[in-house]
């Protein structure tokens, strides 16, 4: 897949202090998310995808390397991507469109187009009814659904998904999977996406970076090569299978083939 890069990491590293001691949490990390690709970060707990999203975010600093959104420098800057957490985060005091609105108008969009927007997406995704909800009558699936279309409206031009679905049962999880899909399909944004699981990254993406433990490396970079739009039983394909199996070898193994 071609395209200009729209979050490139050159060379980020960090590392925490536990005492007198310093511990690495990512020793080299590179990577790409070109324009309107899918791309995901797995690994094993611990291997720093999360701290990845701080660098990201410019929540954290890292101890050296850059990050590049757009092209421009933005390491340790804030407000540059949007975000969806692992849990849903809305607030209970507001309406399920009061959640989406206001985040909108934090970004910048003003608040009567907000909130028509709010209003139209709902509608589209099939959650008009709940619009003037509040998030605790929601299922965790139609909750994590309103977290992804918030960050989907926000005017960012990288979307970064830290295991969103982590949390749900294993059917609606596979439901949920399949929306993002078809709701990424329609806007191709640029995501960068976390997850443990091997099955929802070959279900998901356009690549893949398998990273090690920690201190985290990049062991390998894989080309996802099933086609768009993607089908719903990919996972039957004995490529599907195939690549799963190599994958988890390597997580296993902890070091790349070359």
């Amino acid at each position: 897949m071609s395209g200009q890069a729209k979050l490139e990491l050159i060379d980020v590293h960090k590392s925490y202090a536990r005492g007198k001691k310093r511990h690495p949490v990512l020793a080299s990390i590179s990577l790409t998310v070109r324009e309107g690709e899918f791309v995901t970060l797995l690994g094993p707990s611990g291997s720093g995808k999360s701290t990845l999203f701080r660098l990201i975010g410019g929540v954290e600093r890292p101890d050296g390397g850059t990050v590049l959104i757009g092209g421009a420098d933005t390491t340790g800057q804030r407000g540059h991507i949007s975000y969806m957490p692992q849990q849903a985060s809305l607030f209970p005091w507001q309406s399920v469109a009061g959640n989406i609105a206001s985040a909108l108008a934090t970004a910048g969009i003003e608040r009567r187009r907000a909130a028509a927007l709010a209003a139209e997406w709902l509608e589209r995704i099939g959650l008009g009814e709940v619009a003037d909800e509040y998030p605790q009558v929601l299922s965790g699936g139609m909750q994590q659904r309103v977290s992804f279309l918030r960050a989907l409206l926000m005017p960012r031009s990288v979307m970064c998904l830290d295991e969103p679905f982590a949390a749900l049962d294993a059917l609606t999880r596979a439901e949920m999977q399949a929306w993002l899909l078809r709701l990424w399909e329609e806007e191709r944004r640029s995501v960068l996406f976390v997850t443990h699981s091997i099955e929802e990254a070959l279900t998901l993406s356009d690549r893949i970076y398998v990273l090690s433990r920690a201190p985290a490396t990049v062991l390998r970079e894989i080309e996802v090569p099933f086609e768009r739009p993607r089908r719903a039983d990919v996972w039957k394909e004995p490529a599907f299978v195939a690549l799963k199996e190599d994958i988890l070898a390597l997580l296993e193994r902890g070091e790349g083939r070359g």
